[in-house]
């Protein structure tokens, strides 16, 4: 069995801003983090969600964006610290999500430096890859998809944008033939429907969808909404398990779940693929990691 975690909207303590780049858009997430988001995000739930995480002994770990929040230099730098301690880039794929690219020169920040979790590549990068990405773990296929641009003040939104939707139709195809789990990772909700508004919604959803409906996926990983998801999507090679999870470092007793995260364990079982989910989180009073939820799909 091959043992997937999945972690998701980290949001680590903002590590500090320039004057020059709080002349942007920055500035309102600056003053959001400032007024109340410091008081949900907090470093004690996610050194306690990563710890139980690393204690179930993952093979690999997935991380669904939103690793920074205002993507300033000193973010991105104590972001690669913080992946380099969790783990190397062959052992973990990372996705940016809206908050990692937040602005324009998100790339220039510091971003690109996160580029060797993207591809498990260790060389130097100038850009970020082209996306869709495929990564092998035994037979799981992980295809990733960046959802983020940077949207306009006031909004949360994303898309893929026509090339790499139909770019992610030949890969489903192309890891079906081969016999391999299909594992789709994306930072936004995938259907308009689990979308929470529509500023925080993909634009191009729908297109997905129909990718996903016609070609099939096993799982589609994803964060953004900060909550527990699990929905199934009908395609024609059978069900798409939507599966989301909460922040990683929300605190307990806000208006969201606590922080927590789940790890999919994939096996094939007489020519049947095996899925069993197990999800962990933080309880309501801060206790220590407790049970959320474990089932099985055939």
């Amino acid at each position: 069995m091959i043992r997937i975690a999945h972690i998701t909207d980290v949001h680590l303590p903002l590590a500090g801003a320039t004057v020059r780049e709080l002349a942007s858009k920055r500035i309102f997430g600056w003053l959001s983090w400032r007024l109340r988001r410091f008081r949900r995000h907090r470093a004690v739930s996610l050194n306690t969600v990563i710890a139980d995480m690393q204690a179930h002994a993952p093979d690999h770990i997935v991380l669904t964006g939103d690793l920074v929040n205002i993507s300033t230099r000193r973010e991105f730098a104590a972001a690669r610290t913080w992946l380099e301690t969790l783990a190397p880039p062959e052992r973990l794929t990372f996705i940016p999500g809206n908050h990692d690219l937040y602005v324009a020169n998100a790339l220039q920040a510091g971003l690109v430096t996160l580029a060797p979790w993207m591809t498990a590549k260790n060389e130097g990068a100038q850009t970020i890859p082209r996306f869709p990405l495929v990564r092998y773990v035994s037979n799981v296929a992980i295809i990733s998809l960046n959802s983020t641009y940077p949207a306009p003040w006031g909004e949360a939104s994303g898309r893929l944008g026509l090339e790499q939707i139909e770019r992610l139709a030949r890969l489903l195809e192309e890891t079906r033939s081969k016999g391999l789990f299909r594992l789709v990772i994306l930072h936004h909700p995938p259907l308009f429907s689990l979308a929470t508004s529509p500023r925080k919604a993909l634009k191009d959803a729908d297109a997905l969808e129909q990718v996903l409906r016609e070609k099939g996926a096993e799982a589609v990983l994803y964060g953004h909404n900060h909550l527990w998801k699990h929905d199934v999507l009908e395609s024609r090679t059978g069900p798409v398990h939507l599966l989301a999870a909460p922040s990683a470092s929300y605190r307990p007793g806000g208006k969201k779940p606590a922080a927590g995260w789940q790890m999919l364990g994939i096996a094939r079982r007489q020519g049947a693929w095996r899925l069993h989910l197990l999800r962990r989180g933080l309880d309501r009073q801060g206790e220590p990691m407790t049970l959320k939820d474990e089932w099985l799909a055939f």
